[in-house]
């Protein structure tokens, strides 16, 4: 690009026809000055007259983009209104409607008329039974739904003694609480009740649930079971010689899940039965009333203080 300067522009020649050459002539400072405001003027005018020709004519990535941005903003303003003009219809109707119906009802300048007074009365009276009879069925919905889990429940719960209590070689060897280690020899909670009985003896799940164990522990349960009875409650069967169901399995109240056995931490054939509700150890005799008759279980709420010899575990 050509750029001008003063000293470019100081300077001016002629011919000269006397001596047949040109010469230089020097050029005024003010006209040298005025001569280069021109050409920043056309320069500057050039220039810009360039630029909005290529923005006007020629479209960059940029005015492309804002172009569509552009677009679609005016698509949701379009969409709107078009809802604001639908909601302001519906408005318009009910409003309409409320004026030509509903407060020909209930205005007090109609009131005055008895058969008019009757109609607004039955009116608000079937108001006031139909939000009743609403709130009944909504009641009556909750109370079967309670009534379905209630059922559910009862089916759950660990109701019923892990072993056939008819047979007689059954028999309680160890009680919930705190009592002197038969191993140890030392004061320890005891967290379940033992059932002393022979080896391979069956052991049914004492609710329904879903098995989260089953497999050899090796802190002292030996080959055990653990049943998610679910609304809290977990049972716990150790000692097994046999393990009958695997993890996952679905089970229901009276299921042989296990046979009796001696492993673990154990002095004889029996079973450890536990009752945890949320994760805390419960004692399973107050489960066991569902199937056991008032003098029978009263006979074992009195032996809890009493000292019973058989086999048993930590």
């Amino acid at each position: 690009m050509y750029v001008f300067s003063l000293r470019k522009l100081a300077k001016h020649y002629v011919y000269n026809r006397e001596t047949l050459s040109y010469e230089a002539v020097s050029i005024p400072l003010g006209v040298r000055l005025r001569q280069l405001l021109i050409y920043t003027v056309v320069g500057v005018a050039l220039s810009t007259v360039a630029v909005f020709a290529f923005s006007h004519f020629f479209e960059t990535p940029r005015t492309v983009l804002m172009h569509q941005q552009n677009y679609e903003l005016q698509l949701r303003y379009e969409l709107l209104m078009q809802r604001f003009r639908q909601t302001d219809a519906t408005l318009t109707e009910l409003l309409q409607r409320d004026n030509k119906v509903y407060r020909s009802i209930f205005e007090a300048d109609m009131l005055s008329n008895p058969q008019t007074k009757v109609v607004a009365e039955a009116s608000l009276l079937m108001d006031k039974i139909t939000k009743k009879a609403y709130i009944q069925s909504k009641s009556f919905d909750e109370i079967s739904s309670f009534a379905h889990q209630k059922e559910l429940m009862m089916d759950c719960i660990p109701s019923i003694q892990p072993l056939n209590i008819a047979d007689p070689r059954i028999r309680i060897s160890a009680l919930f609480g705190y009592r002197t280690d038969p191993i140890y020899r030392s004061e320890a909670m005891h967290n379940g009740i033992d059932f002393a009985g022979p080896m391979g003896t069956s052991i049914y799940a004492a609710g329904n649930g879903r098995v989260i164990n089953a497999s050899y522990n090796f802190h002292g349960y030996g080959y055990m079971v653990m049943v998610d009875h679910g609304f809290g409650y977990k049972t716990r069967y150790a000692h097994l010689s046999e393990v009958k169901v695997k993890r996952g399995d679905v089970v229901n109240r009276g299921q042989i899940v296990a046979l009796m056995g001696n492993t673990g931490k154990s002095t004889g054939p029996h079973l450890h039965y536990e009752v945890l509700y949320k994760d805390h150890p419960r004692n399973p005799i107050y489960f066991f009333n569902n199937d056991v008759g008032a003098e029978e279980f009263n006979k074992i709420i009195e032996a809890l203080s009493g000292e019973v010899e058989g086999a048993t575990d930590y």
